[in-house]
């Protein structure tokens, strides 16, 4: 059942630039919700790299977003136009957000933007390549990251990159010494890292090749000492129905008859370890833990809640083998953190777990996961507890569990699947 996943070898293919409502009209001031004088953030719809020009009102700005209206078809040939970033862009803006730009940024359009806002604390990118398509690109994309010193959260969602992109991104996100590198000399290249890191995919069923465009063995370079809030997310797609708008990205065409997701195979597991575990900048006061990407054997859920006691929210995706083993390895990986209130296992079941868990009869979820004993046990050690969940690879119909604390009580249990259902993932 786990997923084996081979290196990217190709990009995906860019992102649709359908949204679900239409952007407003660009126009030569930003778009607010409020007088220029009293808004706290903006939206620009853009039809192309030129940023308008921001009236004096709008200097104490702290968020903007940027949105590409940019059409599929001529997206190649607008790289290559001139383009402007005002020098009028408020330096009080704190968080970007760059939506839907699916074949990246002229060259030295994001350097040029990092200049404009020296004093950025959160970036948020969606839905394109980050990294453009060509060598220029992406160095420049570089070049931004190396020029926001003071990024503290990084938040990525469906982003794609050629491989090694993250690899030279993260040298300029994580702590640093000043001087630290090649040059040695005080170069000025100091910073604390991110506080905050969301990687976070939309499964697509329909494309079997996608996976491997991820780059899974580069990613966990993003991760720093300075972490509370660390997350390599896979959800599901959201199903498309006849009210919905087929041609919004954030919905999957031809979806609504599958479910679940996969995970990246343990052998590509090793990068996220050391990372967590081994590496000495690893997070020193991780608080909230993601790794549903990834997964992680029993064995390597315990070492990381070990050197992580201090968690509170966890989800990771887990191996799993039918039986009191399995459940007895994850009860005791969960009492080494006191302070955990949230946790959800995502199976990805080994062949003999797969065969059973399709027979609600052989009742294999309630043998594998915690009941309501173990539940109250657990209690007793983790005084914060409020919420245990499983499933397999989120699927619906394969059944789930989940337990939540009411009034000092804990409600819930097993919720039986169906069966495998079409176009389900299918064991290997």
């Amino acid at each position: 059942m786990a997923a084996t996943v081979e290196q990217p070898h190709s990009l995906p293919d860019p992102p649709s630039q359908q949204q679900k409502a239409p952007a407003p009209p660009p126009s030569s001031t930003p778009q607010t919700t409020n007088d220029p004088s009293t808004a706290n953030g903006a939206q620009i719809p853009l039809t192309d790299f030129n940023i308008p020009t921001f009236p004096p009102e709008a200097r104490g700005l702290r968020a903007l977003t940027l949105t590409s209206d940019i059409n599929t078809s001529s997206y190649q040939e607008i790289l290559l136009r001139p383009w402007t970033i005002p020098t009028t862009l408020p330096t009080s803006i704190e968080s970007l957000t760059l939506e839907l730009f699916s074949l990246g940024y002229p060259p030295k359009f994001l350097s040029t933007l990092a200049t404009r806002l020296p004093n950025l604390k959160s970036l948020v990118v969606y839905s394109q390549l980050l990294g453009g398509v060509s060598r220029e690109q992406e160095e420049d994309a570089v070049l931004a990251f190396r020029k926001w010193k003071g990024l503290r959260a990084l938040h990525l969602l469906d982003v794609f990159a050629k491989p090694h992109f993250f690899e030279k991104v993260a040298e300029w996100v994580r702590f640093r010494k000043d001087g630290e590198g090649e040059d040695g000399d005080g170069d000025g290249e100091g910073r604390r890292g991110l506080m905050f890191l969301e990687m976070n995919y939309t499964f697509r069923h329909e494309d079997e090749e996608f996976m491997g465009k991820i780059q899974a063995t580069e990613l966990p370079l993003l991760i720093g000492p300075g972490l509370i809030s660390c997350s390599f997310n896979l959800a599901e797609p959201e199903n498309v129905s006849k009210d919905e708008d087929e041609q919004d990205p954030t919905v999957i065409a031809g979806a609504s008859d599958k479910e679940g997701i996969m995970a990246f195979n343990k052998t590509l597991t090793n990068e996220l370890m050391h990372a967590l575990t081994e590496d000495e900048n690893k997070p020193k006061g991780l608080r909230a833990l993601n790794t549903t990407l990834y997964t992680l054997s029993p064995e390597q859920i315990r070492k990381v809640m070990a050197t992580h006691t201090g968690l509170m929210v966890v989800s990771m995706t887990a191996e799993i083998e039918p039986g009191e083993e399995t459940k007895k390895a994850l009860l005791g990986a969960m009492e080494q953190c006191k302070d955990l209130e949230q946790v959800e296992i995502v199976a990805n079941p080994s062949l003999p777990f797969f065969m059973e868990v399709q027979n609600p009869r052989k009742q294999v979820l309630a043998k594998t996961f915690p009941d309501v004993f173990d539940m109250n046990r657990l209690s007793e050690k983790l005084s914060k507890l409020s919420n245990f969940k499983a499933n397999v690879l989120r699927t619906v119909t394969l059944g789930n569990l989940e337990w939540e604390k009411v009034e000092g009580k804990w409600k819930g249990g097993v919720k039986e699947g169906k069966g495998m259902p079409v176009g389900s993932i299918q064991a290997s």
